[in-house]
């Protein structure tokens, strides 16, 4: 007499959780090679270790006449229920893995009325609220305070968990420049050892133009999350700029020891061009999985020490 049993799902939990299984930013729609169907996106992604990931897509893609050519989905709506309605399925065939999905809107957009078909569609799960630019005359750390607090805002109006994506990408490609030769990069030379300087963390806030304590203080009341973003971290390794990757991580270590809790994204656009999970920064940076106290709106609270 034969038996059959089911196979037991196993979902990630905080205690088998590592640093390379999470991402939270991967790029998965109307940029991605026309050959390859969602399914061999996700596919990828499960078979690089990716246990907790959230796919998403540029907002305007889906509101906006794009400059850009779109794949697989119209810049619509109706575009976007399309991709969020595939990314549903797929999380039928990967039981053991936590398949989650939001859009990426800039700092400023979130709370924009046109916004609000994106962020009420049933099977978004979070958002991220992506650092740009900051408006002509305003301060950056300004521009990310304010930006905390509307994600705050749009958390609470939409009842959807979102964090702050790439907080100093800007500053990052104004410094260092982004990639390939291109004209005058880096765009600044080295910097003297931080500790050279009589105050390291005055100097880097000069540099980045952030009150980061002010900001950190904002990001802990407001309990809004930063990303450290491999893209990030890429692009100022790829221009060889130790002196900024010290300020990047002075940075980020005063807001984790202000309190602030962060979270990873690898911000990869093309499998063609693949990129890892921050866990190499993370790591510099002493952070364990159970840090990102953002994932207990989806695994629960974290077990005590």
């Amino acid at each position: 007499m034969s038996q059959t049993t089911e196979r037991l799902h196993l979902r990630p939990t905080w205690n088998d959780l590592e640093l390379h299984a999470v991402d939270l930013h991967i790029h998965a729609g109307t940029e991605s090679p026309e050959d390859y169907r969602l399914h061999d996106l996700v596919s990828y992604f499960v078979a690089t270790g990716r246990r907790v990931m959230c796919l998403t897509d540029h907002w305007k893609r889906f509101l906006f006449p794009s400059k850009k050519p779109l794949t697989h989905y119209p810049g619509t709506v109706d575009g976007w229920r399309q991709f969020a309605a595939d990314v549903f399925r797929e999380r039928e065939k990967f039981p053991d893995h936590l398949l989650l999905f939001g859009p990426e809107i800039h700092l400023g957009g979130m709370m924009q009325d046109v916004t609000t078909p994106l962020l009420e569609t049933p099977e978004v799960d979070l958002f991220l609220g992506e650092a740009g630019v900051a408006p002509e005359g305003m301060k950056y750390g300004d521009y990310l305070v304010q930006g905390v607090e509307e994600i705050a805002q749009c958390r609470d109006r939409y009842r959807l968990p979102g964090f702050l994506a790439h907080p100093i990408r800007d500053i990052i490609n104004r410094i260092c420049g982004k990639t390939g030769p291109g004209p005058a990069h880096p765009k600044h030379p080295q910097f003297p050892p931080l500790d050279a300087l009589a105050d390291p963390l005055a100097h880097t806030e000069q540099i980045l133009d952030i009150d980061i304590e002010r900001l950190a203080r904002t990001c802990v009341r407001l309990d809004v999350p930063i990303e450290i973003n491999e893209s990030d971290f890429s692009r100022i390794m790829g221009q060889n700029h130790e002196s900024f990757m010290e300020r990047y991580l002075l940075f980020n270590r005063t807001m984790i020891d202000a309190g602030v809790s962060v979270v990873l994204g690898s911000d990869m656009h093309s499998v063609e061009s693949a990129t890892c999970t921050p866990f190499v920064p993370a790591r510099m940076l002493g952070v364990k999985p159970r840090d990102m106290r953002f994932l207990e709106h989806w695994l629960g609270p974290r077990p005590p020490d």
